[in-house]
């Protein structure tokens, strides 16, 4: 079973067919739960798990890390908390993070280049 310190299973019902905490991988919940412990400020889940098929109906490939239950985006609507988020991200071990202007995408994925940061 997969589980959370921070994290409530509802916060991750948020794809059609339905999405839950128990479609990620505990690692990957084990290193977001060690970042908003770092940051010290409440993280907002704007994604996790999405289901292929949900992914694919939003555009997307159907084939990335959210796909896989190992990626996550946590909103953040200032440019002090974008570096909180992103500072307690790298201490947390994520490898690879997106920064858009309203969310913060991190991610776990093995199959994917590591040691990237980028810009949506």
């Amino acid at each position: 079973m997969i589980t959370s310190k921070y994290f409530k299973e509802d916060e991750f019902n948020r794809c059609s067919p339905s999405c839950s905490l128990q479609d990620m991988k505990q690692t990957t919940i084990s290193k977001l739960d060690t970042a908003r412990e770092v940051a010290g400020i409440p993280f907002v889940l704007t994604s996790a798990y999405r289901s292929p098929e949900h992914d694919r109906s939003k555009g997307r490939s159907g084939t990335g890390a959210h796909t896989i239950g190992r990626a996550i985006d946590i909103r953040c609507n200032t440019s002090r908390n974008r570096f909180l988020v992103v500072n307690a991200l790298l201490k947390a071990g994520f490898k690879r993070i997106g920064v858009g202007k309203t969310f913060v995408h991190a991610d776990d994925s093995e199959t994917h280049d590591q040691e990237v940061i980028w810009l949506y």
